[in-house]
């Protein structure tokens, strides 16, 4: 049953598949070697990949905390140091013994590459360029645990993100040796990012060895055949590597996130099994069908290739969003998902018709499992199903939609926070040392900066200024302390000798170590909140800090700042990627099904399958209910900002993969028939088990990589696994075909001008075909995949 297209004047988009069919057809041994010599060389460029991607992004760039961040990276003890060590002794660290061996060890750490500067409580501030012997200044009783058998070594390290990372490696080997008597513990941003870096590379391999046999096995059970079976992951490596190798390119000029790389390879298999299912099911319908084996490929492609075609473009554009947003993870995770996307649908398109002509009719066709899946049950079941929703419409549409309403209200209960070392695994040491750290020290990870840009006090005068506002701001509720170029301050006093930072501080001992307080380019100050970051506490205290009148035009900064910064700039940029997200969309399924209706349909529906899903990241992961099914992991009370928006676009571009899917052969059969009701039902029989086929795989990989041990690569897997399900067994076969049945011939209403400028699609039947003989053997030939 060959299908010409009955309007090849204006069916440009199959016509140029066609095209592109023949000549993969023609050439197919220079295809699949073409691929296999892509595969290698994309693969030997991408080699070492992971020790150039970034695990930070989480922060928005240009924002006042970003431009704190970036100015107290320029001194040498600028800011909250990101690598803290927690030297602990069983007498105290003011005996001999703990003092030579501090002293030691903060010696040695300043000399190691990529360490800027170092603050102990035995030696004071030290540099790699400080003096030998000089003398350190009185211990500083904030690097003292009250119970005075813990003192604190502080790093900091270089801003660079490779240099940092080594130097980390450096310094927590360094630490694991004996400096008896002190027992070393590592804690700060540097560590967990370092072990956040090592937890993804580990739960990736771990990933792909759980995931990979058991796809390969439901690869064999949809294709039928070892032959064809394998087409998905030729397809896979062609897009996995290729955006492996485009990934390590970016790096030169951007930051690239690592949970890219885990985005690449699970999009990546999850749509190279789509695409090529595909393919091979509209080949071995047209073969079935009667179609000689060349034409029947060119057909596939010519039809099944356009359903592709149109799915790779609205998943690539549902990912265009993440670009607009400016936090480099996000954006990161925009450029892999879009290279990914692109990547296995071009490949899908060349490699499956070159595969198909080089088997032959008889391997290509071959599917041993046939016979059992096309019983006369099999063939009706999803008919049948469609058929009883729409005897129903309206009840199953209200109880469906009751449902996702039901499972999304925990979203409204959502605290966005950002993540911090509760991400790793509860038993990590990194995670005992910062809660000891915490304990031992709290006034450490709750500071707030404070940089007066372009202003050094030069006067007696600029002085005055920096005391008094230094006096205002330490006499804030929630204030435990703050230190700057003029002296350490509480509760509105200062405490110690004021410093004159216009005098030569070396001169006098107790004033040496306020020097770090000024800055090549301005000068900053240090304030000890008693709220802990990211509380409401801590906001509305960083707002009073932000409104107070200072010597000079005054940026904030600290953990607190980063995330209301953070948050305020993506809220501000999402009304513009979504709105880039919905007309994008939107015109493509206006071209594609030729309706003003169904592509509204498909954006709502999607819209409250993926608030259903929201919903349950929070019951879930921020409330911590039903942690048995999903595996340990610390609650927290919070939800990081990035992750609702990556789960949505993600979850939105395969949810849209499975729309097209079902539209298009809900579309071609209304063509045969014109019968709404029919056509709904033979859509959803020949659709739904393409579709359930590819949501077993996507749900093997999504499930395997949640089975991390890292908190946010769980959620963002369970979140888009949960909404693969519900797509597949709620929104596809329920609320679709309900919504179309209501709809009755809106479905397919399209205004007289647009139906004259659109492209017709390519005629689903021959010319003079018997259209009644054609749609009631469709069923069987359609469920030769099913699963």
């Amino acid at each position: 049953m060959c299908e010409p297209p009955l309007h090849p004047d204006r069916s440009h988009i199959p016509g140029s598949l066609a095209a592109l069919a023949r000549w993969a057809v023609r050439r197919n041994r220079l295809v699949l070697a073409a691929a296999a010599l892509f595969v290698v060389l994309t693969g030997l460029l991408s080699a070492g990949v992971s020790a150039t991607l970034s695990s930070g992004g989480w922060l928005a760039e240009n924002t006042p905390a970003a431009q704190v961040r970036n100015r107290l990276a320029q001194s040498p003890h600028g800011g909250m140091p990101p690598l803290l060590l927690l030297a602990r002794t069983t007498g105290s660290v003011d005996d001999p013994a703990a003092r030579t061996a501090g002293t030691r060890l903060a010696e040695d750490l300043r000399q190691v590459p990529g360490v800027t500067g170092v603050d102990s409580y035995w030696t004071g501030p030290l540099s790699p360029t400080t003096a030998a012997h000089t003398p350190p200044p009185p211990p500083d009783p904030l690097l003292r645990a009250a119970d005075g058998h813990t003192a604190l070594v502080a790093l900091w390290l270089d801003a660079t993100e490779h240099v940092r990372h080594d130097a980390t490696e450096h310094v927590l080997v360094h630490a694991a040796r004996p400096h008896r008597p002190l027992e070393i513990r590592a804690a700060g941003e540097a560590v967990v990012t370092h072990e956040f870096q090592l937890h993804s590379e580990q739960d990736l391999l771990r990933t792909e060895l759980l995931a990979m046999p058991v796809t390969l096995v439901l690869l064999l059970l949809i294709f039928g055949s070892i032959a064809t079976a394998v087409l998905p992951l030729a397809v896979g490596a062609v897009a996995i590597t290729g955006t492996t190798a485009i990934l390590r390119a970016l790096t030169a000029a951007t930051p690239v996130s690592t949970f890219a790389l885990s985005l690449t390879t699970a999009v990546g298999l999850a749509l190279a099994v789509d695409y090529s299912l595909f393919l091979v099911a509209r080949y071995r319908e047209e073969i079935a069908g009667g179609c000689p084996h060349p034409e029947a490929v060119i057909t596939a492609v010519r039809t099944a290739g356009r359903t592709v075609a149109a799915s790779a473009g609205v998943v690539a554009v549902s990912l265009l969003g993440l670009l607009l947003f400016p936090v480099p993870l996000m954006r990161s995770l925009g450029m892999a998902g879009i290279s990914v996307v692109l990547l296995a649908a071009a490949a899908a398109l060349l490699i499956v018709p070159a595969a198909l002509a080089c088997l032959g009719e008889r391997r290509a066709g071959r599917d041993f499992l046939a016979r059992r899946r096309q019983t006369a049950r099999s063939a009706a079941r999803w008919h049948s199903l469609a058929s009883a929703v729409m005897r129903r419409p309206l009840a199953v549409l209200t109880l469906t939609a009751a449902l996702l309403v039901l499972l999304a209200l925990p979203f409204r209960d959502v605290n966005l926070g950002l993540s911090d070392e509760r991400v790793l695994p509860a038993g990590s040491p990194v995670v005992a040392a910062t809660e000891d750290l915490r304990t031992g020290f709290p006034q450490v990870g709750t500071e707030v900066d404070i940089v007066l840009p372009g202003w050094r006090p030069a006067s007696p005068g600029d002085a005055d200024r920096l005391d008094a506002y230094a006096r205002r701001l330490s006499e804030l509720p929630g204030v435990q302390g703050l230190r700057t170029a003029t002296g350490t301050y509480l509760d509105g006093k200062s405490v110690g000798a004021r410093c004159d930072p216009t005098a030569e501080l070396a001169a006098s001992r107790p004033c040496a170590g306020v020097r770090r307080f000024t800055l090549p380019t301005g000068t900053w100050l240090a304030l000890n909140s008693a709220p802990r970051p990211y509380s409401a506490a801590a906001a509305h205290l960083l707002h009073t800090i932000r409104t107070q009148p200072a010597p000079a035009p005054a940026f904030t900064g600290g953990a607190t700042a980063e995330l209301l910064d953070t948050r305020d700039v993506t809220f501000q940029w999402l009304p513009a990627a979504l709105a880039v997200v919905v007309v994008a969309t939107l015109a493509l399924l206006l071209v594609f099904t030729r309706s003003l209706f169904l592509p509204l349909k498909a954006l709502v529906i999607n819209s409250l399958s993926l608030t259903a899903t929201f919903g349950a990241m929070v019951y879930v992961f921020q409330q911590g209910h039903l942690r048995h099914l999903v595996g340990a992991f610390t609650v927290t009370g919070t939800t990081d900002l990035a992750l609702p928006f990556i789960a949505f676009f993600l979850a939105f571009g395969l949810s849209m993969d499975y729309e097209i899917l079902l539209l298009a052969r809900v579309s071609e059969a209304y063509n045969r028939s014109r019968d709404t009701a029919r056509a709904t039902a033979e859509g959803l029989q020949a659709a739904a088990p393409l579709f359930t086929a590819s949501a077993a795989v996507v749900l093997v990989v999504l499930l395997a990589l949640a089975a991390t041990d890292v908190t946010d690569i769980k959620i963002i897997a369970v979140t888009v696994a949960l909404s693969v399900l519900l797509d597949a067994v709620v929104i596809r076969p329920l609320m679709v075909p309900a919504v179309i049945k209501l709809a009755g011939a809106a479905n397919w209403w399209l205004p007289s001008v647009l139906r004259r400028r659109l492209p017709l699609p390519s005629a689903p039947e021959p010319l003079g075909h018997d259209t009644v003989e054609t749609t009631a053997s469709k069923p069987a030939t359609d469920a030769s995949l099913a699963t």
